[in-house]
């Protein structure tokens, strides 16, 4: 019995310290972010805030390495060929999950790397040339709707790329429309030319058009999202049309599959940490990052494979899926 009992507190012992030196797990140097999109533009500019409040958090250096081009698989290439030792995490969003469908990762993305916390989900609109809406007679997303079916190809949209989210997105809330699409090689290009009235609509983000929804000269027009948006209630919702058209993206931090868990749960503390500090909710609250949820560390994993399961099914439904998951058939 007497052994039994040592036995017993042995084991106690041992897991007590596994857990202790669980949370007292340490980042020792400088941990790097990889974004693969450009500097200033949305992903950017929603990493460099919290990397600023993770290097406080952490108390090491937290730097954002941009490594952009080929709409975001270069910056996936660059963390790949980095060690999973936990010193490299990746900024990601659900554009990876079709350009890894669409067959130009080297490696199976939904395999080698693993969602560590999502840190914004926005929400993607339909945005209109004031011009264009006043020369159209039109001044909301129902009137505009009845207008193109009774003129069709007239009115034009701005196609940045059709293989990302914002094209998904805008292909299921447009399904069936007779729209002229006109290629944008960016997205300030596209604003200029609703701003002109040289394009009638355009799909993007409120904190990218914000100063010009302000002036007036483009108008927030279909909310991409299940109820209308504080910030602009006068402007339609999908939820509340039957319009089956939610998707929006989100930002998460990725780690490389391997990566050892005591490092990501460090990470994922001091991202919670870092949520409740005001210099991020004044973030989220002027970029309108504040208008919808992101899911918790704990419905991440059900959260992800949903949203692989969707873009799967749209870009099969698309006739660009390349490469397939069994699960997610």
């Amino acid at each position: 019995m007497k052994k039994l009992v040592c036995l017993v507190l042995a084991i106690v012992m041992l897991m007590a310290m596994a857990v202790c030196a669980s949370a007292e797990f340490k980042f020792e140097r400088k941990i790097d972010i990889v974004c693969p999109w450009g500097v200033g533009g949305g992903a950017d500019s929603t990493i460099r805030p919290m990397a600023t409040l993770l290097q406080d958090i952490l108390g090491v250096p937290v730097n954002v390495v941009n490594v952009e081009g080929a709409a975001g698989v270069n910056g996936v290439e660059y963390t790949y060929k980095q060690p999973a030792d936990g010193y490299t995490f990746m900024l990601g969003t659900q554009s990876l999950f079709m350009q890894d469908m669409s067959g130009t990762t080297s490696m199976n993305f939904k395999e080698e790397f693993v969602p560590v916390d999502v840190l914004v989900h926005s929400i993607n609109i339909i945005a209109a040339s004031k011009k264009s809406m006043d020369k159209y007679g039109v001044t909301n997303w129902e009137e505009l709707s009845a207008y193109i079916n009774e003129h069709p190809f007239e009115v034009s949209v701005a196609m940045l790329t059709a293989t990302g989210v914002d094209g998904a997105s805008l292909g299921q809330a447009t399904a069936d429309m007779w729209l002229l699409e006109t290629p944008y090689s960016g997205g300030s290009e596209a604003n200029s030319a609703l701003v002109g009235g040289h394009c009638d609509l355009s799909i993007t983000g409120t904190d990218e058009i914000a100063g010009l929804i302000e002036s007036g000269d483009i108008v927030p027009i279909l909310a991409l999202c299940e109820n209308r948006m504080s910030i602009y209630p006068d402007m339609q919702c999908t939820g509340e049309l039957g319009i089956e058209s939610y998707m929006g993206p989100w930002r998460a931090i990725f780690a490389k599959t391997g990566t050892p868990q005591e490092a990501i749960d460090a990470m994922v503390a001091a991202i919670e940490e870092a949520r409740q500090m005001p210099a991020w909710q004044e973030f989220i609250k002027n970029a309108a990052y504040d208008q919808r949820a992101v899911p918790t560390v704990e419905e991440l994993p059900t959260f992800v494979e949903a949203e692989w399961k969707a873009l799967r099914d749209y870009m099969s439904e698309q006739g660009t899926l390349t490469k397939d998951y069994p699960e997610l058939q």
